[in-house]
């Protein structure tokens, strides 16, 4: 008998009723992997004993491999239908629940509040003007399995910081909140409608809302938010059924006016374009505001074998106090180590081949977060980002390890390889009507989230890869030759014109010319 190609899941009638609301697979297209678990990662924590029984259900039932998303989940692949209730089970008993996860459905609905994406070192990190934990926990436990934010027009996605980085990169999320003073006083600012996507009206970055938002009044401001997306935003197709569709109809003032008219009060006025800076990493190895140290593990595209999965848990549990966090960058961080037993954790770490070694490209470079898309090329973006930045690495030296640049690798118009908003992004040439990549990528420059944002733009056709990483050494090399420590200050100084002829120079065997001279 072949194979059953079907997608349909069985459940007995008490695993539906006990699931629906909580538990769902997604649909894959691709590797030979129908369905995938994404597992909701509250505040991004996850203790030694949760993820230690994830490295099991790895194992059993998605070829020892994990993935770490961008929004802080962790996603297991290769799952089949008929194994869901036992799965579901052992995540409800460790405290976990997943993601509705429905980007398959044909029409505006099935849409929930995803993962609230939170500065996985909250409560830790220096300079943090507030504790967000306990707010993404009010948030996170009101939305999960609450039936009235199961049916929305489409996903609505909240991310929170209070971190001096905005880490969890604010100004691509349908609300994102970020910390801010007025007069001395800490709260949150927040921007609107972000999005990198296709749909419509395309990629936008967030809006400033312009009102300042006190810590107790966050929970209200996202419930409000969320139910203005849920009975306001388009039901007439998908791609019109995204918050960010809404904003372009409505305008921020409208929505801030309907947001107010919900709370029964105006929300304080203050001016702002967004958070200052947004869009790094806590990369590294660095202090804890209580003295112990945090390790931040880089993992380009996020995969983990289940063995390393395993290790990491048993490594957070002799070095640290067992608790660590997964990041919006897709890597994994080791909290509470003892000063005196940082040399440890570290050998141990990078037996594992988790090493906290490197540029920081390794921490803030991104490939398209899925192996399993039907629009990813066939050389996958996040092999290209590793190898242009093992090209840079190995040429360019060590003046590169503080050097502050971002990859972003997609291989399509949806861009959930962070094409738009790095300083460098790369996106897979399309190869026909179906939009899938080839090994041939276009180049652009310049984009950026923070203090005023833009997207990258085009700076050439389609190359290939090998010349793209010749252009990228090209240009880093003459802005390290101009003492800068932020690409970014090269892309201020020249214009677009300027850089395409700098980056050309050597794939064309003029650059060391160039130089010399």
């Amino acid at each position: 008998m072949g194979e059953d190609n079907s997608r349909s899941i069985e459940l007995d009638v008490d695993d539906l009723e006990r699931f629906k609301l909580r538990y769902s697979l997604g649909q894959d297209d691709g590797r030979g992997s129908k369905h995938f678990l994404r597992i909701k990662v509250t505040e991004g924590a996850v203790s030694s004993r949760q993820l230690t029984e994830i490295a099991r259900l790895s194992d059993e039932y998605g070829r020892g491999k994990a993935w770490i998303t961008d929004r802080q989940s962790i996603q297991l692949h290769w799952i089949e239908g008929r194994h869901a209730p036992e799965i579901f089970s052992r995540l409800e008993e460790i405290g976990f629940t997943t993601d509705k996860c429905g980007q398959a459905y044909p029409a505006p609905g099935y849409g929930d509040v995803r993962n609230i994406c939170a500065c996985p070192v909250a409560g830790y990190e220096k300079g943090e003007k507030i504790d967000v934990r306990p707010l993404v926990k009010e948030m996170n436990d009101f939305f999960i399995g609450n039936e009235d934010f199961l049916d929305m027009p489409k996903k609505f996605k909240i991310s929170i910081s209070a971190c001096e980085i905005d880490c969890v990169r604010s100004q691509m999320q349908d609300l994102g909140l970020f910390t801010i003073e007025r007069e001395r006083r800490p709260g949150f600012g927040a921007v609107i409608g972000g999005s990198l996507g296709v749909a419509q009206p395309g990629a936008v970055i967030g809006k400033p809302l312009n009102v300042f938002i006190e810590p107790d009044e966050v929970f209200e401001v996202a419930k409000n938010m969320a139910e203005i997306h849920r009975d306001h935003s388009s039901t007439e197709s998908v791609a019109k059924a995204r918050f960010k569709q809404l904003v372009r109809e409505w305008g921020v003032e409208k929505i801030r006016s309907k947001l107010e008219e919900k709370l029964g009060r105006k929300l304080e006025r203050l001016k702002y374009s967004g958070p200052e800076v947004s869009g790094r990493e806590h990369v590294g190895v660095q202090e804890q505001k209580d003295g112990n140290f945090y390790i931040n593990i880089p993992v380009l595209g996020g995969g983990l074998s289940s063995e390393q999965l395993r290790r990491a848990a048993e490594i957070a549990e002799e070095y640290g106090s067992g608790d660590l966090r997964t990041t919006p960058y897709q890597n994994l961080i080791l909290l509470n180590v003892a000063e005196e037993s940082l040399d440890g954790a570290l050998t141990e770490l990078k037996k594992t081949g988790l090493s906290v070694e490197g540029s920081r490209l390794r921490w803030e470079s991104v490939g398209c977060a899925s192996d399993f898309c039907a629009s990813s090329p066939e050389y996958h973006p996040k092999a290209v980002a590793r190898e242009i930045i093992e090209h840079l690495e190995k040429n360019v030296g060590k003046e590169l390890e503080d050097y502050r640049m971002k990859i972003g690798v997609s291989g399509c118009p949806r861009d959930c390889g962070l094409k738009g908003p790095s300083d460098i992004g790369l996106l897979g040439a399309s190869t026909g009507n179906d939009g899938v990549g080839s090994e041939e990528y276009r180049l652009y420059i310049g984009g950026r989230f923070g203090a005023d944002p833009r997207f990258s733009k085009a700076l050439d056709g389609e190359r290939s890869v090998d010349d793209i990483k010749i252009m990228i050494r090209t240009l880093v090399e003459k802005s390290l030759e101009e003492e800068h420590d932020d690409f970014q200050e090269l892309w201020k100084e020249l214009s677009s014109q300027e850089l395409k002829e700098i980056a050309e120079l050597e794939v064309e065997g003029k650059w060391e010319e160039k130089k010399s001279t």
